[in-house]
């Protein structure tokens, strides 16, 4: 059975089992479906991290640089809107894995490259707007682009610029926690976007009171701490891995940026899956 992932009637959504079999366990759930759809088709893998590679080598190149940080952040969305779209409409894990078996990577690339690049585009609207206030709050606690731009021996200005950042930080680090609390049920709401203004204008239902509202669940609640709990540690052991393989002379930076490659693949698979498990938390009414 192919799953034809473009096609989900998202208002018969219920009637599928696998995203409900995964809400049971769903921070497990998570990791061993994302696992799973990298596993199934180990080629389509393999090429997806090859052209993370291409396009992060490609983005020291002044000008082409830009192109290429552009197709990045498209094509990571494109990967994260495939995948959750193929998990939340599949009926059962046969179906899910059937998927990851006979798709080809220029479904991945071209499927839904509108609505990724409506929430690439959105996100980084949002970025935008968080450097502003980072920036004016930085400003209203006392410094300044010039103290920021110049390096300097002074103490007492150091000394400002730190206050200054410190006080700037902290309200923009409790945004930052608040926006990765509610991120699965903005990228769930792109996920099941089929065009450019809809993936674009679903980014911005982050300012939304109902979602909001719909992540005080105590079921949401649960699944977004635990499962941050859980890539916290696999995060730590990422880091210790890395410090070993740099202690391998010559070698050592090449394996640490093939891990690096296979670990973002692994992580927008898990994300993928996680995302949609927390969208369909959020708007189990």
């Amino acid at each position: 059975m192919i799953l034809n992932v473009k096609a989900i009637d998202m208002e018969a959504i219920e009637q599928t089992r696998l995203v409900a079999e995964a809400r049971h366990r769903p921070v497990k759930s998570a990791l061993r479906l994302g696992i799973e759809f990298m596993d199934s088709n180990r080629l389509l893998a393999a090429m997806t991290m090859g052209t993370f590679v291409v396009l992060t080598l490609l983005q020291a190149i002044p000008l082409l640089g830009l192109v290429a940080s552009v197709a990045m952040g498209v094509f990571s969305q494109a990967v994260q809107i495939y995948v959750g779209r193929a998990f939340y409409g599949a009926p059962d894990i046969l179906a899910y894995v059937e998927t990851a078996k006979t798709t080809p990577l220029k479904d991945f690339l071209t499927r839904f490259q509108a609505p990724a690049f409506g929430a690439w585009l959105g996100w980084i609207a949002v970025w935008i707007g968080m450097m502003i206030v980072f920036l004016v709050l930085f400003s209203a606690f006392g410094g300044s682009m010039e103290m920021m731009a110049e390096a300097t021996n002074d103490e007492a200005q150091m000394q400002q610029m730190l206050v200054a950042s410190g006080g700037a930080m902290l309200p923009i680090l409790l945004v930052f926690l608040a926006v990765l609390y509610v991120y699965p049920i903005v990228q769930g709401r792109i996920t099941v976007s089929d065009t450019f203004g809809e993936a674009f204008k679903a980014v911005f239902t982050l300012f939304s009171p109902d979602v909001w509202r719909r992540s005080m669940k105590k079921e949401y609640f649960s699944f977004v701490f635990f499962f941050g709990l859980a890539i916290t540690g696999i995060w730590i052991l990422v880091m210790a891995v890395m410090m070993l393989l740099l202690l391998i002379p010559f070698l050592g930076a090449v394996l640490v940026t093939v891990w690096l490659m296979f670990l973002v693949y692994v992580f927008i698979m898990v994300i993928s899956v996680a995302n949609m498990i927390a969208y369909d938390i959020a708007y189990d009414d």
